[in-house]
């Protein structure tokens, strides 16, 4: 048998691996923006109003909405925005809430750098880049930011960045997703996402990432000054970022985002028919993972098209 044949065998298919996290990714994104469509309306000023006067299906309607921004099968806990939106979400990282939305990214970041390291086998030849790369597959995130930096430390950060870009950047926006701190979840939803989130006027921290997370192909090798082993041929480079943001909903309006939502789960559902693809005891888990994130799409979904009939007529554009 040709070694072509033999090598196409055995490697994995960086191009199996890549389609996953790049479903996950624009998943993230429809959530999120469902999310806020949903949290504007349920949390502004016209709806309430109109609920706490009227009653009738308009109060049904609101009381739905806010079952749905807030119901663990499906959105998780959803409000994002402004105002009292802006208050219940802070309210919800003080209390460690899920949000589906942060869910998929977080699952989509780990995919990511999964499939970085199946596309550079070398890395596992290197003791700490190996460290971490267990350390993410085993989902210990305080342990991979800890050995990335003692490689830091030890090495220096021109060896630990050039070793482990871009998953780093991955890591980073999986801990600024997860963490307590609000402030830093616009840096980490770029990341995930690829969607661009207004920062805080006064923190400074969207060049300060960018400059620290640069996705490149790395700093350049240095010319050796003597005789060295030849290194492998680099693989392509998987990221998993949409090549553009997500499309808006075609229709507007909860029913659109329901759409919308229902594609992502279909395509979701696809995805995790396509982790036998990915090498290793972690495939049965990955799989088992999305499908729930697609399960929950879909109730998600359920929930807005319910509040949208609920609403017909009440406001305009639902």
């Amino acid at each position: 048998m040709p070694d072509a044949a033999t090598s196409a065998s055995t490697d994995p298919d960086v191009d199996l691996l890549d389609a996953p996290c790049r479903t996950l990714a624009e998943a993230a994104d429809a959530v999120g923006e469902a999310a806020r469509y949903a949290s504007g309306l349920a949390l502004g000023a016209r709806l309430p109003a109109a609920a706490l006067t009227r009653g009738g299906s308009a109060r049904r309607g609101w009381r739905t909405l806010l079952r749905t921004l807030t119901d663990p099968a499906g959105l998780g806990w959803a409000p994002r925005g402004r105002g009292v939106a802006r208050a219940g979400r802070l309210a919800g990282i003080l209390t460690s809430r899920e949000s589906l939305a942060i869910s998929i990214a977080v699952c989509g970041l780990r995919a990511r750098i999964r499939a970085a390291s199946a596309g550079r086998p070398e890395l596992l030849d290197d003791p700490g880049a190996a460290a971490v790369l267990r350390a993410v597959e085993a989902g210990l995130l305080a342990e991979a930011v800890r050995l990335f930096r003692t490689i830091m430390r030890d090495q220096g950060a021109e060896h630990a960045f050039s070793l482990l870009a871009p998953s780093f950047a991955d890591i980073l926006a999986w801990k600024a997703l997860t963490d307590a701190n609000p402030f830093n979840d616009h840096a980490g939803w770029q990341v995930a996402t690829g969607r661009a989130e207004t920062a805080e006027p006064l923190l400074g921290l969207g060049a300060a990432f960018w400059a620290l997370c640069d996705r490149g192909q790395g700093l350049p090798e240095r010319r050796p000054t003597g005789s060295a082993p030849a290194r492998r041929p680099a693989r392509r480079r998987v990221t998993g970022r949409p090549l553009r943001p997500a499309p808006r909903p075609p229709d507007g309006g909860l029913r659109g985002h329901a759409t919308v939502l229902r594609t992502h789960a279909a395509r979701l559902s696809g995805a995790a028919a396509s982790a036998p693809y990915w090498h290793g005891p972690d495939a049965v888990v990955l799989r088992a993972e999305v499908t729930n994130l697609a399960t929950r799409c879909e109730t998600a979904a359920d929930g807005l098209a319910l509040a949208a009939a609920q609403l017909q007529g009440r406001l305009k554009d639902q």
